[in-house]
């Protein structure tokens, strides 16, 4: 089964033949094998790839113009003719992003995103005109936030400051926050960076956004979701029964 994509709402990867969802809420046991294309959507229909090149070739990995519109529709027909908001995602301990959603998948976007708290600054009628507005903001305001900033703020709580200033400065229409874990994440894991061959096997603490979070025998690790697209995986039957560890990988790592 090659891993195309994942659901961090849903706790789960994306896996084809069958195109189906192979749980990860509770616990994850798998071997990697090797990795290729992830493959392509039309729409509902997804189309496979047979190319070596990973996590997606040059066919496959073509940008969607909504993505890198800039307030300039990029289509020969504009698409976006719904409500979107502009929106204020922050990161702990003090990184503040500003978006563009849908209206009616905003709170869905933020969470996938994995931003503790999101403010909603104002609906507009179209994409186009959210995306200009974005571009003003972003400005003073950035407009991408890294893995690595994700991950070193995962232990850590949202500065009271930063929160003081933002409803200072903004009227928000609405304001979101959100818990990934069912416990607080006391240190920061251990980043494991996917390889063939490896073995990844432990109790899942939460996905938040594109980190997975597991513990293994008292330590937590991190990996990067986007990390496993394209990679051919078999199910472990637990992790006990499986031949290596994170564990194991972090002592290999580290000699």
């Amino acid at each position: 089964m090659r891993i195309i994509g994942y659901s961090s709402i849903d706790k789960s990867l994306i896996v084809y033949p069958r195109l189906k969802e192979i749980d990860i809420s509770n616990d994850i046991a798998m071997v990697l094998k090797e990795r290729g294309c992830a493959g392509r959507w039309a729409g509902d229909q997804y189309i496979p790839c047979e190319s070596h090149d990973h996590p997606y070739c040059s066919r496959c990995a073509a940008p969607d113009p909504c993505i890198i519109c800039k307030g300039e529709c990029l289509k020969s027909i504009k698409t976006c003719c719904i409500e979107h908001s502009v929106y204020l995602a922050v990161f702990a301990p003090d990184i503040l992003k500003v978006g563009v959603s849908k209206t009616h998948r905003l709170e869905t976007r933020l969470k996938e995103q994995g931003a503790d708290i999101g403010f909603e600054i104002v609906r507009l009628p179209d994409g186009e005109l959210a995306r200009r507005r974005e571009q003003t903001m972003a400005q003073s305001i950035r407009d991408k936030v890294s893995y690595k900033d994700k991950l070193n703020g995962i232990s850590k709580r949202v500065s009271e400051r930063l929160l003081q200033d933002i409803y200072r400065d903004y009227d928000a229409e609405r304001v979101m926050s959100f818990k990934y874990f069912r416990d607080e994440i006391r240190m920061k894991p251990i980043l494991i960076e996917p390889k063939e061959e490896m073995a990844i096997s432990g109790k899942v603490l939460g996905i938040k956004g594109q980190v997975l979070v597991i513990e293994k025998r008292n330590t937590v690790y991190a990996v990067n979701l986007d990390d496993l697209i394209g990679y051919d995986m078999e199910p472990g039957k637990g992790s006990i029964n499986l031949q290596s560890s994170l564990f194991e990988f972090s002592e290999e790592e580290t000699v």
